[in-house]
C-alpha cells in the first residue's frame, strides 16, 4: 500500500461539538506506528471518521495509495482499514460469524488460525460447540479480554493494509491486557497502524506521535523528542506518570 496523506481546512465538528479541525496537513507512511494524542475534544476521533469517510471535508483533500477521496466511495476506503476499538463491535451469533464477519469465503482452517495469532483459541476451543459457540448480545457470555481477541482475530483474517486502533486494552485487567498486546503485536507488523492513545505506557514503541489540540496539529515527533519537549505530550505524560507514582505510594510499593 502506498502512503496515505491529509491536506485540508475542514470545519467538521469534532468530538466537542463546538470543536473543528483546521490546517491539517499530514502524510501516514504505509508502514509506520502513528498514535494521535490530545486532550478530550482536541479532534481524535474527527481525524478517524475522516480517515473512515464517515465525514467529508469541506476544503482540502485526502488521498489514500494516490486516489483521491473524493473519487473514491466509502466501500473502496473501508475495504483498506481493520478496527478494533475499545467498543466491542460484536454480534450475538456465533464466534464463527463474528471472527469472519465480512469475509464470506473464510474456512475454518483460517478462522481458527487467526484465533490461534490472537490469543484466543485456547478459550474457544473450551466451549462444547467449538467455533458454533454463541457468544450472546454484544459478546455478554465473554469477559473484556476474550471480547477483545475476538476483534482482533478478526482483524487478523481481514488482513487490511490499515489498522486503526481505539486502544483496546485501557478497561483490562493485568493478565488480560498483556494476552490482547500479545496479540496486537502479530497484527501491527507490515501495516499502517493508528493508534487513538489514551495510556501512554502503551505508545512508548510507536514510530511517531501526533499531538492535536483545538483541531489542529500542535507537535509530532518520536515518543523519546516529545517527552523532552516541553509541550502538551510532556505535560499529558507528567500527570500519568505522577499519578503512577502516587498510586505506588500509597500502597507502599516503593
Amino acid at each position: 500500500m502506498k502512503d496515505v496523506s491529509f491536506s485540508y481546512d475542514d470545519r467538521t465538528p469534532s468530538e466537542d461539538s463546538s470543536q473543528v479541525l483546521s490546517d491539517i496537513n499530514i502524510k501516514l507512511n504505509g508502514k509506520e506506528t502513528v498514535a494521535l494524542v490530545g486532550h478530550s475534544g482536541a479532534g481524535k476521533t474527527t481525524l478517524i471518521n475522516l480517515i473512515l469517510k464517515l465525514y467529508e471535508p469541506t476544503s482540502g483533500e485526502i488521498n489514500l495509495s494516490g486516489k483521491s477521496y473524493a473519487k473514491a466511495d466509502h466501500s473502496w476506503v473501508r475495504a483498506h482499514i481493520a478496527l478494533v476499538f475499545q467498543e466491542n463491535e460484536l454480534f450475538s451469533s456465533t464466534i464463527r460469524e463474528n471472527v469472519a464477519y465480512g469475509v464470506a469465503d473464510a474456512t475454518d482452517r483460517e478462522i481458527v488460525d487467526a484465533l490461534k495469532k490472537a490469543n484466543a483459541y485456547e478459550f474457544v476451543s473450551k466451549f462444547k460447540e467449538g467455533l458454533d459457540a454463541k457468544i450472546g448480545e454484544r459478546g455478554v457470555k465473554l469477559s473484556g479480554g476474550q471480547k477483545q481477541r475476538i476483534q482482533i482475530a478478526r482483524a487478523i483474517l481481514h488482513n487490511k493494509p490499515i489498522l486503526i486502533l481505539d486502544e483496546a486494552t485501557s478497561s483490562l485487567d493485568s493478565k488480560s491486557e498483556k494476552l490482547v498486546q500479545d496479540a496486537l503485536e502479530k497484527l501491527l507488523k507490515n501495516r499502517l497502524v493508528i493508534i487513538i492513545a489514551h495510556r501512554f505506557s502503551t505508545i512508548q514503541n510507536v514510530d511517531r506521535i501526533v499531538v492535536l489540540n483545538n483541531g489542529t496539529i500542535a507537535d509530532s515527533g518520536t515518543p523519546r523528542e516529545l517527552a523532552r519537549r516541553k509541550g502538551i505530550y510532556s505535560e499529558l505524560l507528567h500527570y500519568q506518570v505522577e499519578g503512577n507514582k502516587k498510586l505506588l505510594s500509597e500502597y507502599e510499593l516503593r
